[in-house]
């Protein structure tokens, strides 16, 4: 029987990065070109709850549309091919971009769900990148926490924390890493 790599209806925390410790991204152009591609490729099949794009690194955190079909790795693949291609042609690189293929772990309970959200939104504060998260552009914290169209499932995270704070708030609570080291794939 055939490992399926994504389901309909599941969570799952998405990691990638640079081969060999490159970087991903090397200028404004190349975050904003992941990103139409994201647009593109992934939202057709995958509500986004929470990302987060470093110069080395990136962090999803998605749930695959219970109504998806055919391969859903699929149009990662081609997310990734893609970015790959534009960021070498823009870049003046040949060869291999990300270490991965498709690195995911499912998230399959609330407080990790959670938890994830938090972490991801505050990583370009974790690595040092940012001192405040709604000042970084390249994370979902901004387009979370303020009004317009964003790649964000933003009604659901606001129902998701309800819980008397601000969504500001509730995306910048202290995390227990300790708790969540399982699905944080860094490492």
């Amino acid at each position: 029987m055939k490992t399926l790599l994504l389901e309909p209806g599941k969570y799952y925390h998405i990691y990638n990065r640079a081969r060999n410790g490159g970087p991903l991204f090397e200028d404004e152009e190349d975050y904003r070109f992941f990103l139409r591609l994201y647009r593109s490729h992934i939202t057709p099949v995958a509500d986004t709850y929470a990302y987060c794009l470093l110069k080395d690194h990136l962090h999803l955190l998605v749930r695959i549309k219970s109504d998806a079909e055919g391969s859903l790795y699929r149009p990662f693949s081609i997310l990734f091919n893609a970015y790959a291609k534009g960021h070498n042609n823009h870049n003046g690189e040949e060869g291999k971009l990300f270490q991965f293929k498709l690195k995911r772990i499912e998230i399959r309970r609330e407080y990790y769900f959670y938890e994830m959200i938090r972490y991801i939104n505050q990583n370009a504060r974790k690595h040092g990148i940012a001192d405040d998260d709604s000042r970084y552009r390249f994370s979902s914290y901004r387009s979370t926490v303020t009004s317009g169209p964003s790649l964000i499932c933003k009604e659901e995270l606001a129902k998701y924390f309800y819980n008397g704070k601000t969504l500001a708030e509730n995306l910048s609570a202290e995390i227990d890493e300790e708790k969540i080291k399982m699905f944080i794939l860094e490492n």
